[in-house]
């Protein structure tokens, strides 16, 4: 579970489900629809898209983009926008629906699903020109479905039947996941709650995200790994940063804490890391001006070394303000259960980038994760194949595949993985440990801390348990008829009987364990399947086969017999089609 929760840090990447929107096909024909006209009554002091966020939301992200765009520092890029002419502007409107220049502020937040407490995104998109939704539906949403929930219409089409569609009135648009506006939809929307005070601030502010950490049902022991100076800045119940435009725009951040005890140590671990902070930016200037002063350096100098001499001269500017920033008393202050911290944001910073274009990079976080979760894949193949790879090795050499490491008496005290050290590359290690004593014993305890890069998950955020041993997800697939059926100790390729391509021997997924301690997937035939999937994902887990190739699985679309079929190594089943 602990998984899920951490995509929630970026809520603002659900603005960009505006965009699927407009990669539809526009269609040929729609039944005619009428916009919901029932929308819940507006709070006082709130616009219209913020009263559409629910108070009681885990956390939500606005930008008021109208704002931004009319602001000095974004001047750069509306001059360029503004140079393509009048004509080209103009005609952009016309091809899209509704008129992307009428878009004026955007909105996302996510609840939680109340039995999975699954996150559930929504985005609302706020134009300052009415539109028509049955244009919106005709050209956007091709082959449209409809359903009405609490008396308003959720529109989807079987293109992308996941995202839903809802027009609370002519100048908004909420996205999200169809099946959360059952949730979102099915009682009022909520105007009292924990976030009821940032959604007024948001009123207010170019730029506001809060975000509820008390609503998160986060796991026991998420937090074992980090270092006890940072704990108590982690406590927060409630985190709300801003943008404040004008003369001198800075950042300002909002912590909110259980009582005055927890504010009052947070503000002191926060000085502390502050200060941890400007000295190791003293470090790295120092660094920068031995080079940039070495008595042995020749002058003049070669051309060729402006750029990178230029780059040093321009970090030690940067880091002489960024030290004077962070030594302001007044950066960081307390007042009762309120820690509040304003950073100021160097204009040319922001011009030098092009304006705000970090705003528009958060229309890109869905892209960008997938691109890191396709890398994160590739990583965890790999690193299966060598494991794979290591495990015929061994059985090539040892005339069997590797089995735990028993004492007398026959009893696990270490992994098999242990035993594979020697083939991939880590042969010193493996001559350390002792054979005759567990996994945790006096000499292996401190082995078996030892991170092991190919053990390591890509996607896996906990990499040490909270008694320090270094941990793994990849486990051996162990039970009766599997490759790593314990009442068979010396198991070999002829006992594969339905073939090395058609087992799984190796897979990437549930809870990590430390990697020396003996410790499987156990697999029971006779009873139902756990859910399967590794770190990083809530549906798909990476399977090594017997032959050492590597599949990625999506255990909701394979049938679970299939699934016991390709666990079991002689049961003679045959694989279906889903497989």
């Amino acid at each position: 579970m602990r998984r899920r929760y951490l995509p929630l840090l970026g809520l603002g990447s659900t603005a960009s489900l505006l965009a699927t929107l407009l990669l539809f096909s526009p269609a040929a024909r729609v039944e005619a629809v009428e916009p919901n006209r029932d929308v819940a009554a507006q709070p006082a002091g709130l616009p219209a898209d913020l009263a559409l966020v629910p108070a009681d939301a885990v956390g939500f992200v606005h930008v008021r983009i109208a704002d931004l765009w009319k602001d000095e520092m974004a001047s750069g890029f509306r001059s360029t926008w503004e140079a393509a002419g009048p004509k080209a502007i103009t005609a952009l409107d016309k091809m899209f629906v509704p008129a992307p220049s009428s878009i004026s502020r955007a909105t996302a937040f996510a609840l939680l699903e109340p039995e999975s407490k699954e996150p559930l995104p929504f985005a609302i998109f706020a134009f300052d020109v009415p539109f028509d939704p049955v244009q919106v539906v005709r050209v956007n949403l091709p082959e449209t479905n409809s359903r009405v929930i609490a008396g308003k219409v959720v529109y989807s089409t079987p293109q992308m039947p996941q995202i839903g569609v809802y027009f609370p009135d002519k100048n908004h648009i909420v996205i999200g996941l169809e099946p959360g506006f059952d949730i979102y939809l099915g009682k009022p929307i909520a105007s009292e709650g924990p976030l009821a005070s940032a959604l007024k601030l948001a009123a207010t502010k170019p730029v506001v995200a809060a975000l509820n950490i008390a609503a998160l049902p986060l796991p026991p022991g998420l937090l074992n790994d980090v270092p006890p100076e940072v704990l108590p800045i982690l406590k927060a119940q409630q985190v709300v940063a801003s943008l404040e435009l004008g003369a001198e725009p800075r950042i300002d951040v909002r912590a909110i804490y259980s009582d005055e005890a927890s504010a009052q140590e947070a503000e002191k671990a926060t000085r502390s890391l502050l200060e941890l902070g400007r000295k190791e930016l003293g470090k790295l200037k120092t660094e920068f001006e031995n080079k940039l002063f070495d008595p042995n350096a020749k002058n003049p100098r070669p051309i060729f070394e402006l750029p990178e001499t230029m780059a040093m001269v321009f970090g030690i500017g940067s880091l002489n303000r960024l030290d004077g920033l962070l030594a302001d008393p007044k950066l960081v202050t307390r007042k009762g259960t309120e820690l509040t911290g304003s950073l100021p944001v160097p204009r040319e910073l922001i011009n030098a980038v092009g304006g705000y274009a970090g705003i528009g990079l958060a229309f890109l976080l869905p892209a960008i994760q997938k691109v890191r979760e396709a890398a994160a894949r590739a990583t965890s193949s790999n690193n299966l194949k060598q494991i794979a790879i290591a495990i015929h090795n061994y059985h090539d050499v040892n005339n069997q595949f590797p089995r735990d490491i028993t004492d007398k008496t026959g009893k696990p005290i270490l992994s098999w993985r242990v035993a594979i050290l020697p083939y991939i590359e880590q042969d010193n290690l493996y001559k350390q440990f002792r054979m005759d004593e567990p996994w945790d014993g006096p000499n292996n305890k401190k082995l078996s801390q030892t991170l092991i890069k190919t053990f390591i998950s890509p996607s896996e955020t906990q990499h040490f348990s909270p008694d320090g041993f270094a941990l793994t997800s990849y486990k051996g697939v162990a039970g009766p008829g599997t490759f790593f059926d314990a009442k068979v100790p010396k198991m070999s390729f002829g006992q594969v009987t339905d073939g090395l391509s058609n087992t799984v021997m190796i897979i990437d997924a549930g809870d990590p364990i430390p990697w020396a301690k003996p410790g499987d997937y156990m697999f029971d035939p006779d009873k139902p399947l756990p859910k399967l999937f590794s770190p990083g994902s809530t549906t798909i887990f990476q399977a090594a086969m017997g032959d050492g190739s590597v599949r990625a699985v999506n255990s909701k679309t394979v049938h679970e017999k299939n699934l016991k079929a390709a666990f079991t190594r002689a049961g003679g089943e045959t694989l279906g089609l889903d497989w």
